[in-house]
C-alpha cells in the first residue's frame, strides 16, 4: 500500500490506476464488469476510441502523487540486496532513498530485443541494492504488462526466453532465501506466475510467501497453499505484512543488523540414486558408503515421506541433483514398466542441457556387467563399476570421478 499525498489516504497505486481506467471507461457510457487492473485494461485496450494503454500508464506512474507507505518504509530497512517487484512504479526506490541507500533500477522488456533487457551491473549489496521491475517501468511504456494480453504475452515470453532474463538476475537469486511480500497470491494468475518464475529462475526452496489469506473460504485457502507446497516447496505465511517487517527489522537491529558476506561454505553435493528394486540393497549400500562431509545422496524409499506427491517429488529431487548415478544392472535392462524408467529419461532430457565434457548422468556397472548388456539408453555413457567384492574402492573411485567433474565446473 501507498499513502496518497493528495488525499491523505492509504490506497494501492494499482487500484489506484485502474479507477482512474474505470473512470474514464465509464464517462464513455462503458459498464465495467470486472475492476482488478488486468480486467479493466484490456477493456480499455479493446475500445477503439480511447487513447494508448501504455502511455497514458507511463505517464499515470510516473507523476502518482503517492507516496512510499509503511510497508515501503519498512522493508527498505531491511538489508535486501535485490528486490523483485511487479509494480510499475518507483516507490520502493524512492522508500531506499529514504534510508540513505544508492539503489538501482532495471527492468524486463517482454517485448523487446536482447538489447532491451541489460544485465544487472555490479554486484548488488543492502547499501547498493538492485529494484527489478518484472512488469516493466514507465521510463519505457512499451515494457510495461498491464492488460490480459499482456499478460499472456508476458508468460510466453519468460516460458520461451524470448527475451530471456538476465543472467545476472539468476545468478544474484541462486542459493538465496526469498522473501515473496505482496504478489497476491489468492488470484489464480498470480498464483502461475508466481510459480513459473520460482521455477524459471531457479529460486531454492525455503522461500516464503507472506499474505495474509483470511478473506479466502477455508477449503480455498487449504488449496492455494498447497499448490505452492507442491514442487516449489514455498512456505505461505499468513500474516499483515507490515507487521512482519517491522518484526524483521527491529530483529535485525537487536541482532546487530548483517556481519557481511560469510566465508564461503563449500556445500554437499546432491546426488540421485535411481535403481530398480531388485537392486534395492546395493543402492542402499551405496548410500550410506558415499562420503557425507562431500555428498548429500538421496534415495527414496529412505527420504520420500507418506502422503507426498510422488511424481512431483521424484521430479524436483532429480531436477535439483548435481548428479544423477543409476545402477546399470540385469534388473533394470529387463524392466519394461516402472518408475526407475521415468526417473532415468527425465535425467537424459537433463543430461542434454548440461555443457560438452561435464557429467550428470553417471551409470554403475552392478557385478561387472557390460554396457552391451545393461539398460540399452546407458551404453553412450563412461560407466563406472561397482562390484560387493571390492565395494569400498569402487565407491572411492565413484567419489572421485564426481568430485573432479564438480571441480571442473566450478572454475
Amino acid at each position: 500500500m501507498a499513502r496518497d499525498a493528495d488525499a491523505g489516504r492509504e490506497t494501492s497505486v494499482r487500484d489506484a490506476f485502474s479507477q482512474y481506467l474505470i473512470d474514464q471507461l465509464e464517462g464513455e457510457g462503458l459498464k465495467i464488469d470486472e475492476r482488478a487492473m488486468f480486467a479493466v485494461a484490456q477493456q480499455f485496450e479493446d475500445w477503439p476510441t480511447l487513447t494508448n494503454l501504455k502511455n497514458i500508464a507511463a505517464d499515470f506512474f510516473r507523476t502518482t502523487p503517492h507516496d512510499p507507505g509503511p510497508l515501503h518504509i519498512e522493508l527498505a530497512r531491511c538489508p535486501f540486496s535485490l528486490i523483485l517487484t511487479t509494480c510499475h512504479d518507483d516507490l520502493f526506490t524512492r522508500a531506499l532513498h529514504r534510508h540513505n541507500k544508492s539503489p538501482s533500477r532495471h527492468w524486463y522488456h517482454y517485448r523487446g530485443e536482447p538489447r532491451d533487457n541489460t544485465e544487472i551491473s555490479g554486484t548488488p549489496s543492502p547499501n547498493l541494492p538492485t529494484v527489478y521491475h518484472l512488469f516493466g517501468t514507465f521510463d519505457d511504456p512499451n515494457s510495461l504488462v498491464l492488460s490480459e494480453n499482456d499478460l499472456l504475452d508476458f508468460i510466453t515470453a519468460i516460458i520461451s526466453d524470448r527475451p530471456k532474463l538476465p543472467d545476472s538476475l539468476r545468478n544474484a537469486l541462486r542459493n538465496k532465501t526469498f522473501l515473496f511480500v505482496g504478489f497476491g497470491v489468492r488470484y489464480w494468475y498470480i498464483r502461475v506466475i508466481l510459480k513459473l518464475l520460482i521455477k524459471t529462475m531457479g529460486i531454492p526452496r525455503g522461500s516464503f510467501a507472506l499474505e495474509s489469506l483470511g478473506e479466502l473460504e477455508p477449503a480455498e485457502r487449504k488449496q492455494t497453499v498447497l499448490f505452492y507446497s507442491r514442487g516449489t516447496r514455498v512456505e505461505i505465511v499468513d500474516m499483515d505484512a507490515l507487521a512482519f517487517a517491522k518484526e524483521l527489522s527491529d530483529r535485525l537491529g537487536k541482532a546487530g543488523g548483517i556481519l557481511g558476506a560469510a566465508a564461503p561454505q563449500r556445500k554437499p553435493i546432491q546426488v540421485f540414486i535411481s535403481y530398480e528394486r531388485s537392486d534395492g540393497a546395493v543402492a542402499k549400500r551405496l548410500l550410506e558408503a558415499l562420503p557425507k562431509d562431500r555428498f548429500e545422496p538421496w534415495l527414496d524409499t529412505d527420504f520420500l515421506r507418506a502422503g507426498e506427491e510422488w511424481n512431483q517429488e521424484l521430479e524436483d529431487k532429480i531436477r535439483d541433483s548435481d548428479y544423477f548415478l543409476v545402477l546399470n544392472s540385469s534388473n533394470i535392462a529387463a524392466k519394461k514398466v516402472g518408475y526407475v524408467n521415468k526417473e532415468l529419461s527425465i535425467a537424459l532430457d537433463m543430461q542434454k542441457y548440461r555443457q560438452r565434457g561435464t557429467g550428470f548422468v553417471i551409470p554403475l556397472q552392478v557385478e561387472g556387467i557390460s554396457a552391451e548388456y545393461g539398460q540399452p539408453d546407458l551404453k553412450r555413457f563412461q560407466q563406472i563399476p561397482l562390484r560387493l567384492n571390492s565395494f569400498a574402492d569402487d565407491v572411492g573411485l565413484i567419489a572421485k570421478t564426481i568430485f573432479r567433474d564438480h571441480q571442473l565446473r566450478e572454475r
